[in-house]
């Protein structure tokens, strides 16, 4: 019986270490509760995949089926593989065969929404939130070291491991090569896809912001565990 009580003790506190690790909290609470909302196929077919609530608890639930999509936008260029995963590199439609060319998209930013105000925010999903200006302005403002978030939906599996390179041009006209690597390990549905900038190429400033010029880009396992941090609109 002593045995029995010790492991039911310890069964009990590894759930509620899961339980714990699995809880994802925005790090500047709303004033209202809001739904968590894509809009890849525009404003008027959003998509809700969570929730938050007024303390700041974030609750993701991605739906089991896609409604509501039209067949223009399931045949569209945007939604086939090669464009969702690899519309960086320079031989991007080269780089899925075409039975693996599956209906996908990317989708967009993570919007906040309530009864009063469809676009209430946005949420970031950021390894470091210095990062963010970068990703609202990367035309002035300077990327660092660090890793940001994006989803995506894929409709069967998929794995990919490689790379590709992109060219960047500077004002000079000279060519700077962008490296891309990929270790992917896709599931059906729904994937968070960490980009992590591992170099930087440092330019002059005063003529245009520098830029990533060494990326990798994997999957996580699940919710990804990073620093979520929203942009209210209205409240």
């Amino acid at each position: 019986m002593k045995k029995l009580n010790v492991l039911l003790v310890f069964v009990f506190f590894t759930f509620q270490i899961q339980f714990a690790q699995t809880q994802y909290k925005i790090e500047n609470n709303p004033t209202n509760a809001m739904d968590i909302i894509i809009n890849p196929f525009g404003m008027e077919n959003p998509i809700t995949i969570g929730t938050l609530s007024k303390s700041g608890d974030i609750q993701i639930d991605f739906p089991k089926e896609l409604k509501n999509i039209s067949k223009d936008d399931k045949e569209s260029m945007s939604s086939e593989l090669w464009y969702t995963l690899f519309s960086n590199c320079n031989n991007a439609s080269e780089m899925v065969a075409e039975k693996d060319n599956i209906f996908s998209f990317k989708a967009g930013n993570l919007s906040l929404s309530n009864k009063d105000n469809p676009y209430a925010g946005v949420i970031f999903t950021v390894s470091n939130e210095d990062l963010i200006p970068w990703i609202e302005d990367p035309g002035y403002m300077e990327p660092v070291l660090e890793s940001y978030f994006e989803l995506i939906y894929v409709a069967k599996p998929f794995q990919y491991q490689g790379s590709c390179e992109s060219g960047r041009m500077l004002d000079d006209y000279k060519e700077i090569e962008i490296t891309y690597n990929f270790n992917l390990n896709l599931k059906a549905g729904f994937n968070f896809i960490e980009y992590k900038i591992e170099s930087i190429y440092k330019t002059d400033p005063d003529v245009m912001a520098s830029f990533p010029d060494k990326v990798t880009i994997t999957n996580t396992e699940g919710i990804p565990d990073c620093k979520w941090i929203a942009n209210y609109f209205y409240n």
